[in-house]
């Protein structure tokens, strides 16, 4: 498998982490990033024995962009307490189809709080805090509207378990083919859905120096928009102010 690496040095590993590859294995047996990762160091490097790697992000299945691997114990446990206390930035790009009940003002930031619980194998959203939920909290900025789509900026402040995927869905904007959250559109399946985590911004766990990691935007996710809209998005993705 081809990794693409966004960056690297002794300590930590960031990837782009393509649709429909998951990040760390489960039950399935299915291919992940993690383990790929693994050998690509263990091969590369010609280390013997085991490579340890240290998983402080993960991303839905479904979803791709940035994810941040630990390359020694230390890196390990100073980047999940940043993740813990919050102190990283993690920005996604959202298409979404343009029927929702939000208020369409380009470029504005709008702040987004709700009540998140587990059932079954989805995350949904209460009226108010009930035993088990736990609050989730996303900012949003519209970037384009479309005839049949738009695109957004998710700021996402709390990391919840398809937090932005529910969250969205409740607004009335589910994302482009993400039917398990009331997608009706025909997303290209090789994209997955409609998600892409486009920037990170941490400390970096041993020097003292702000990590700000971005990847390229993804062709396919503009694929509802003409040429001069597209040009519109790009311009509009060259300031990361949040």
């Amino acid at each position: 498998m081809d990794l693409e690496i966004l960056y690297e040095d002794n300590h930590l590993i960031a990837l782009n982490k393509p649709a429909g590859l998951l990040t760390q294995g489960d039950r399935s047996g299915d291919p992940c990033l993690l383990d790929s990762l693994k050998d690509y160091i263990k091969k590369r490097d010609f280390k013997p024995g085991n490579v340890f790697v240290g998983m402080v992000q993960r991303l839905d299945r479904p979803v791709s962009g940035v994810v941040i691997f630990a390359k020694t114990s230390k890196a390990a446990g100073r980047l999940s307490e940043c993740i813990r206390k919050r102190q990283i930035t993690k920005l996604y790009l959202a298409l979404t189809e343009s029927n929702g009940i939000i208020d369409y003002s380009l470029n504005r930031w709008s702040d987004h709080t709700d009540y998140l619980f587990r059932k079954g194998n989805k995350t949904h959203i209460a009226k108010q805090a009930i035993d088990g939920s736990k609050k989730g909290k996303l900012r949003l900025q519209t970037l384009h509207v479309g005839k049949s789509h738009a695109l957004h900026r998710v700021h996402l402040v709390t990391g919840r378990k398809h937090q932005i995927r529910a969250q969205l869905s409740h607004m009335g904007i589910p994302i482009a083919g993400d039917r398990k959250y009331g997608s009706s559109d025909n997303f290209p399946v090789s994209r997955g859905i409609g998600l892409h985590a486009y920037y990170c911004s941490v400390d970096h766990p041993v020097r003292a120096e702000q990590l700000n990691i971005i990847t390229s935007l993804p062709d396919d996710l503009l694929h509802p928009f003409n040429s001069e809209e597209k040009k519109l998005i790009v311009l509009s993705l060259k300031d990361v102010v949040v």
